[in-house]
């Protein structure tokens, strides 16, 4: 229960006597805003290059922006917010947008069906790299640039509900992530709600503008950067080119995207610290040391299993780096087909892509402050057989975790397990071999991507029958949002319609 002090945070006091507008107006609102602000980027590139694309973008970007305004002058209300139903306004947020850029992408004509523009606008929102393209190159510059740009808003949307929403919404503050719980007030990230999404926003956008200034500065087109930065901040992974980042082959564009990769990997608690100069408070961050740590050996383990002497030894620890951290932050670029590697990378890899990146990160995955305080709990749980009365905690480094976190842990385990086993099952039945059907799964859960095939070749989604990307679709969308959400508004709208029923029964 969200209790008064917390509601009040969500409010706006701005003194009109208009209606106030409900939980779902403002998350519709927000979306229609911002999806009005990258259509507008977008249309920006498509100048001199496509008229018609210039002119759906263009008249998108009015109709979302003059929508999107219109809903969020009105007073916001507090009576609304509710667990349940401010989740299940978050996850309409993800949908609207992937609806706009579904209506984009056919009114370009980028894309002539309804379901397979509905799907690659549900990979982009969902951070998925699982695109239907082989070779993006074909779309019109505009088309690209709002193609990354969805990806964008999608990593947006769910570092906004990670931080700012579900630790106030009977989330666990702990996977918030970081350690800002024992900073200062005027330091910690997340002291309201609404303080932490427009901190949150503003460190997003910056470390976008960051990092296509570098993508730029190292040798991209202005296009390739924009379009890169979009989907690399948000862990998105869609690239303007077929062969992704080896497109480039650049070590200083590779060195770049790693950096920025690890960041976005990594809790955004921690850059705020940074941005506060409080470099030893994130030196105290038990998972951000064992993150970085993992990813380091991880890479030196891929790059000794591969090391043949048939190539040089800069190029295979540039291939094993690039990959392992594309795969530990869930986003998807390549510089090469990693499932034709040797069996144990390629296991290695899968597991990394399981586990993901920190809490409050933009990155999917299960997360690592999850796996340490589940192998925590096993501890705990042998030494009281030992010592039955023996009072223990469960912590990860310094700071101890609740006991309702450790139960959401538990929960958000059987989540995973029963998801991704039914989409496996499901996959499977559809014709698709055991291999494919697990990684893609689990790659899209974890909202990376592409998976891979028995000879070790990449599956993307072109190869894919469109019953199977009907059922990829939403496992990416529910990896995207943290998966707790997306089942309480599944719950919530079972439970809608069931009582719409229930009232048609009675008046018949």
């Amino acid at each position: 229960m969200i209790t008064r002090t917390t509601a009040e945070s969500f409010s706006d006091t701005s003194g009109s006597m208009a209606p106030p507008i409900g939980v779902y107006g403002s998350s519709c609102g927000l979306a229609l805003s911002l999806s009005g602000v990258m259509l507008v980027v977008s249309a920006l590139f498509s100048i001199g290059d496509d008229t018609r694309d210039l002119a759906v973008l263009a008249i998108g970007a009015v109709v979302c922006g003059v929508t999107g305004a219109t809903l969020l002058r009105r007073p916001f209300s507090t009576t609304a917010l509710r667990p349940v139903a401010t989740m299940t306004a978050a996850v309409v947020g993800f949908v609207l947008v992937a609806l706009i850029s579904t209506v984009i992408y056919l009114a370009t004509g980028a894309i002539d069906r309804v379901d397979d523009a509905l799907y690659e606008s549900i990979a982009g929102v969902s951070t998925s790299a699982l695109t239907l393209f082989d070779d993006p190159a074909v779309l019109g510059d505009g088309v690209l640039v709002w193609r990354g740009a969805t990806q964008w808003l999608g990593g947006l949307g769910a570092i906004a509900m990670a931080v700012g929403l579900l630790p106030f919404l009977g989330g666990s503050r702990e996977l918030a992530g970081g350690p800002q719980r024992r900073a200062r007030t005027r330091d910690a990230l997340s002291t309201r709600p609404m303080l932490a999404i427009r901190r949150v926003s503003t460190i997003y956008c910056v470390v976008t503008g960051v990092v296509g200034s570098a993508l730029y500065i190292a040798g991209m087109s202005l296009l390739d950067a924009v379009a890169h930065a979009f989907s690399t901040v948000s862990t998105g992974g869609f690239s303007t080119h077929a062969d992704s980042i080896a497109y480039f082959d650049s070590i200083a564009i590779e060195l770049v995207l790693i950096v920025a990769m690890l960041g976005a990997g990594s809790s955004v608690a921690f850059a705020w610290l940074l941005w506060r100069r409080k470099i030893r408070e994130t030196r105290r961050a038990f998972e951000l040391q064992v993150y970085l740590m993992v990813a380091g050996l991880a890479a030196l383990w891929i790059w000794w299993l591969r090391h043949d002497g048939q190539e040089s030894v800069s190029q295979g620890f540039r291939d094993a780096l690039f990959t392992v951290v594309s795969v530990m932050t869930t986003t998807g670029h390549r510089i090469a087909d990693w499932g034709s590697w040797h069996p144990g990378a390629s296991t290695l890899l899968l597991l990394l892509l399981v586990v993901g990146g920190t809490a409050g990160s933009v990155a999917g995955g299960l997360r690592w402050i999850r796996v340490i305080g589940l192998a925590q709990f096993v501890w705990r749980e042998l030494q009281r057989q030992l010592h039955p009365r023996s009072i223990r905690t469960v912590k990860v480094g310094r700071s101890t975790i609740s006991e309702a976190s450790v139960n959401r842990m538990h929960a958000q385990m059987v989540y995973v397990m029963t998801l991704g086993a039914g989409a496996s099952l499901v996959l499977a039945l559809f014709g698709e071999g055991i291999t494919e059907a697990i990684t893609l799964t689990i790659s899209a859960i974890s909202t990376m991507g592409p998976g891979f095939d028995d000879s070790g070749g990449i599956v993307t989604a072109a190869e894919l029958s469109r019953p199977e990307r009907a059922v990829l679709m939403p496992v990416m969308l529910t990896g995207r949002v943290f998966l707790y959400p997306a089942f309480v508004a599944a719950g919530a709208g079972v439970a809608a319609v069931g009582n719409a029923t229930r009232s048609m029964r009675k008046r018949l």
